[in-house]
């Protein structure tokens, strides 16, 4: 078994795509990156983040266009804003789309060229704090929900458009305190966020469409030592302990499994695939033997990308210690970060992690942050009516174009939304390949053309899915 070429290599069959309407894009264009602009322009960065203030610049929108609108607060400066565009009297009723935007945005990381808070145009990009999370998703939705109003576009289904708070940090402020207090406002059979996002390969285009997330899962390891003067240390140091723990942690790696929904990924990648790569997932999808099939998902999971559909992962994210640089502490503590794939155990994953260390009383494991159970599972028919509308405005937006639903790594507002049995996508826009300047990272910052492209797709998917045509 040799191994897999790259994920996206080729075109796949064009779908039938919607005809699309003559549409004016130029003052659509305009309007969203004024919209990122002045969103970026507004600090809501965690850990205070007044999202009131970006509520405000956009509820000012929907007043100009008088469109009525809702702010929902869990503290004075963390709002929460719903609009609401009605269906048409005369359509059949149908479940509601809930369009969602988050509109604060994760702490600054590192040393930025540029001023976070302050949009900055240079390259043909659009540089600041939350361009490409989410605060574009909040601009296109304003755009679009604007647009819809402005041209009294009639309705199959109510379009509930949502601007949350506090989605960087757990949502407890936003859409946990929305479903707590006022799930009667969130009443939909469907929604769209974040979490997808078109990837550019030379023989083609993909479009990852979010179906699930992973479980977010935080374990902290303490590593006891003995307290000493920095002067004259002891040879049983907590720091060197942690250390020695988190190498081994390092060189554990979690059993690989595949859930039904995972399946059906792979079979739609295999016709992807050159021979060689497809002798070794046809072994993965169909051997009856062990062995065999663990050997092909070792290889498979190689790349990065399919890694992530196969394995729980874990990831260093914190590492505390003593206070004082002339002293050793008797304690050394590092969070692990793990996401867990939808039908993991996560105390049988806690436990085979700790197993690691039974004869070490030095270390000590314990879950500070486990997910909530039952988790949402990936729907593995993958044939409802909003995926159906999203494949059809990629082929429309992007001819030829496969669209592939799968697993995204990190956690999102979905996950609350899917609970309730919400059928919920995440979409987005392409996707930089350099792997530079996307979410929390220096420089967070989004093309132009990018920008034009996630308006232009979610436009069609909501036309599509939502206009009322007699």
């Amino acid at each position: 078994m040799k191994k897999l070429l790259p994920l996206f290599l080729f075109f796949m069959p064009a779908l039938l795509a919607a005809q699309p309407r003559d549409i004016d894009y130029g003052p659509l264009n305009a309007a969203v990156k004024e919209h990122l602009i002045n969103l970026i322009n507004i600090n809501t960065a965690q850990p205070e983040p007044e999202e009131i203030i970006a509520a405000r610049y956009i509820y000012q929108v929907l007043n100009k266009n008088n469109i009525d609108w809702d702010i929902y607060r869990a503290e004075k400066p963390r709002a929460n804003l719903i609009a609401v565009l009605k269906a048409d009297k005369k359509a059949p009723k149908q479940d509601a789309l809930i369009m969602l935007a988050h509109l604060d945005t994760a702490a600054v990381q590192g040393e930025w060229a540029t001023l976070p808070a302050k949009a900055v145009l240079k390259d043909g990009c659009i540089y600041g704090l939350g361009s490409t999370d989410a605060k574009n998703y909040a601009a296109v939705n304003l755009t679009i929900l604007a647009w819809l109003k402005q041209n009294k576009i009639r309705l199959n289904r109510d379009i509930i458009f949502v601007f949350t708070a506090d989605e960087e940090n757990g949502s407890a402020k936003g859409m946990k305190f929305l479903y707590d207090k006022y799930p009667h406002k969130l009443k939909a059979g469907y929604a769209l966020n974040e979490g997808g996002g078109f990837i550019e390969e030379s023989r083609g285009s993909i479009m990852f469409v979010e179906a699930a997330t992973k479980m977010y899962m935080d374990i902290l390891v303490t590593a006891y030592g003995e307290s000493a003067h920095s002067s004259a240390p002891a040879d049983n140091n907590a720091i060197y302990k942690l250390s020695q723990a988190l190498s081994k942690i390092e060189a554990y790696t979690p059993p690989l499994h595949a859930t039904p929904f995972t399946m059906k990924f792979f079979e739609k990648v295999y016709p992807l695939q050159d021979d060689d790569a497809k002798t070794t997932m046809a072994i993965f999808l169909n051997s009856s033997d062990y062995m065999q099939r663990e050997q092909a998902a070792r290889i498979i999971s190689e790349d990065n990308f399919f890694k992530t559909q196969l394995m729980d992962t874990i990831s260093p994210t914190v590492i505390t210690a003593g206070a004082q640089s002339n002293a050793v502490s008797s304690e050394a503590y590092a969070t692990l970060n793990c996401r867990l794939l939808p039908d993991t155990d996560p105390t049988r994953f806690f436990a085979s992690l700790a197993g690691l260390f039974d004869n070490d009383d030095s270390i000590m494991l314990t879950i500070s942050e486990r997910p909530q159970l039952p988790f949402p599972q990936p729907d593995t028919s993958g044939n409802d009516p909003l995926l159906r509308a999203i494949e059809r405005a990629v082929e429309q937006v992007n001819p030829g174009a496969l669209t592939l639903s799968g697993i995204g790594p990190a956690t999102s507002e979905s996950e609350f939304l899917r609970r309730r049995g919400v059928i919920t996508y995440g979409i987005g826009p392409r996707m930089d390949k350099t792997g530079e300047g996307g979410p929390h990272q220096v420089d967070e910052r989004i093309a132009d053309e990018d920008l034009y492209h996630q308006l232009r797709l979610t436009l069609a998917i909501v036309l599509d899915f939502a206009e009322y045509k007699p």
